[in-house]
């Protein structure tokens, strides 16, 4: 991918280092007519999967037709059913559909665990955006609102890659370059934000688990409260630092902050 810019470019250009079109289709009329209330359970359950279905409900989610996909797998790890995500020189994830308000499920767990980190690979630049790990959010939103050069750009990565790219996405990385809590944009554009949630090697080999507040997360790193979440991604890419890696992602939920 010329960055996973161009992968998240094409995908959602955007979503992976990105942004995200694919992620999940934004929708620009946010105030349309009011929506049920989500079910319990609004992610399928990696627990719960023997075998991945490429049309869902976590559908494979392709990046460009030119780069090598990362291949993902249900396996069992510790006698527990995970994902497992086998990334060598390539980029692409899984994505799941929802409609959720963030504001009544703005707490979302999951956990993960990779057997290396990528040494050369920085989130800040353009050519190192690599991650054996991703958990991405799309959110939909006002795209007629945004700047020329912003709706431009959207214009641009629906005509590479055919679908339309999320109003905002938002991305919770392991890098081995930055500090945790850094906020990095999309080399592209600024509607792709990117969370280093786990840095360089300490935790390589253990499951690291994680509880963050998506609403919080957003407003740091849009300055604004989100819209309607619309799509839950894993991705898995290494093709700009041309490196290889695993990794396996857990059950991932979203919940109320009482539960």
């Amino acid at each position: 991918m010329k960055t996973a810019v161009l992968a998240v470019l094409t995908l959602a250009a955007a979503l992976a280092g990105c942004a995200a079109p694919g992620l999940g289709e934004p929708q620009a009329d946010v105030s349309a007519a009011p929506r049920a209330a989500p079910p319990t359970d609004v992610l399928a359950p990696f627990s719960g999967i023997d075998r991945l279905d490429p049309k869902g409900p976590w559908a494979t989610w392709i990046f460009h037709p030119t780069k090598k996909p990362t291949r993902f797998s249900s396996v069992k790890v510790d006698g527990v059913r995970v994902v497992e995500a086998l990334s060598e020189q390539s980029i692409s994830g899984l994505r799941h559909r929802v409609d959720v308000d963030p504001g009544e499920r703005p707490i979302l767990e999951w956990r993960w665990r990779v057997d290396r980190v990528l040494e050369t690979a920085n989130i800040r630049e353009r050519h190192g955006d690599d991650s054996p790990v991703r958990v991405v959010l799309a959110f939909e939103g006002d795209v007629s609102s945004l700047p020329i050069k912003e709706q431009m750009f959207f214009e641009r990565v629906k005509l590479l890659g055919g679908q339309d790219m999320p109003y905002a996405t938002l991305m919770y990385v392991w890098c081995n370059a930055s500090e945790t809590e850094v906020v990095t944009p999309n080399a592209h554009t600024s509607r792709v934000q990117k969370i280093v949630v786990e840095s360089g090697a300490q935790g390589v080999g253990q499951w690291r688990s994680y509880r963050r507040d998506i609403v919080a997360d957003y407003e740091r790193a849009f300055g604004r409260k989100p819209g309607r979440l619309v799509a839950v991604g894993v991705m898995s890419d290494t093709d700009n630092t041309k490196l290889s890696a695993r990794g396996w992602y857990g059950d991932i939920r979203l919940l109320s902050r009482a539960e």
